[in-house]
């Protein structure tokens, strides 16, 4: 029984596939998940207005815009303290409206608080008596 030098190619080939996907994954699976979710909270959340405790660059990049880690503090209907964080892509004028000590509306899921949404066109949220 000869080797045949065309399986070790075969092996090769799925092993570079293999690599290619998970790489893949690895870039985009967070944001394509943070995308799902935030698409549910934007249906189902609840408005709240929340103050910002932290910015963060994170080293990646969205078309060239550095994505940013921002913290967020705010209170459910209930009266809880939640803190939670969302990724988002803020060119030079985003960095100075989401720095550390501003306020921003987000939505919340009630039945997850810490799974938060923020529209880019966030305006502050005027809460009745």
């Amino acid at each position: 029984m000869e080797f045949k030098w065309i399986y070790l190619a075969y092996l090769f080939m799925v092993l570079v596939v293999i690599g290619v996907i998970k790489d893949v994954y690895s870039s985009f699976g967070p944001y394509i998940k943070q995308m799902f979710v935030e698409s549910k909270v934007m249906k189902v959340g609840v408005a709240v207005n929340a103050d910002i405790i932290a910015r963060s660059r994170t080293g990646k990049f969205d078309a060239n815009i550095p994505i940013y880690r921002l913290t967020f503090k705010f209170k459910t209907r209930e009266g809880v303290d939640v803190q939670s964080t969302l990724d988002r892509a803020l060119d030079a004028e985003g960095v100075m409206r989401y720095a550390p000590g501003n306020g921003a509306t987000l939505k919340y899921d009630p039945k997850n608080p810490k799974r938060i949404a923020m529209r880019d066109s966030d305006k502050p949220l005027i809460l009745g008596d």
